[in-house]
């Protein structure tokens, strides 16, 4: 008879813990669904044009790596712009990061080329100076617009290689291609209708 005593007594254990446990809450029906499910374009906030971004990160870093290896020629005499101290180095990578990295941002979906109503390209013969034009052809040929920013990143990472290598001649060939690669990208974007120049022997009168 003991033992019909003990039965009931652990059912109503298990019973107890059982109501102690919370169900699990359901999640409100107004909360934000995740990034990941609204979608990529809801991860960026957009702020700056590609034309900010040309001239705040493209083209200063572009600039600065392309005068890492190149000579001045001064009343003073031809002054070598290689890096040599451990400090020159670390801006010079710096500027490879970023440009590469500027890669990356100038291809996010939804990305303006310039603010409404500014003019481009003013100094360059033959550029298209309107935006709207210049947002239209990389609307109907984003892919090839793609393409260039991925070979820039490459060409990029061809740089920051050479240089965690000290390797100059390394960074002047990855310069060469660089220069290669933004003017092709130039030339079917920004000035496509731009006069081939002529090379010639003889200075520019």
């Amino acid at each position: 008879m003991q033992y019909s005593r003990i039965l009931p007594a652990a059912v109503l254990a298990f019973a107890l813990i059982g109501c102690s446990q919370e169900a699990p809450k359901p999640q409100a029906a107004n909360a934000p669904a995740s990034p990941a499910a609204q979608g990529d374009d809801s991860l960026y906030r957009i702020t700056a044009t590609v034309q900010d971004i040309m001239d705040t990160e493209v083209d200063p870093s572009a600039d600065l790596l392309w005068g890492s290896v190149g000579f001045i020629a001064t009343t003073k005499g031809v002054q070598d712009k290689t890096p040599r101290t451990d400090k020159e180095w670390e801006t010079v990578r710096h500027s490879a990061l970023v440009l590469i990295e500027a890669t990356n941002l100038l291809v996010i979906p939804g990305r303006q080329v310039a603010e409404e109503g500014k003019s481009l390209d003013k100094e360059e013969k033959g550029g298209v100076e309107d935006p709207k034009e210049i947002q239209k052809a990389i609307e109907v040929n984003r892919a090839a617009f793609i393409n260039f920013a991925h070979a820039l990143h490459d060409v990029g990472t061809d740089m920051l290689k050479a240089i965690d290598k000290r390797d100059v001649a390394g960074m002047d060939m990855a310069g060469e291609k660089m220069d290669a690669v933004c003017e092709q990208c130039h030339r079917t974007f920004w000035y496509p209708n731009a006069v081939e120049p002529i090379q010639t022997l003889e200075p520019p009168k």
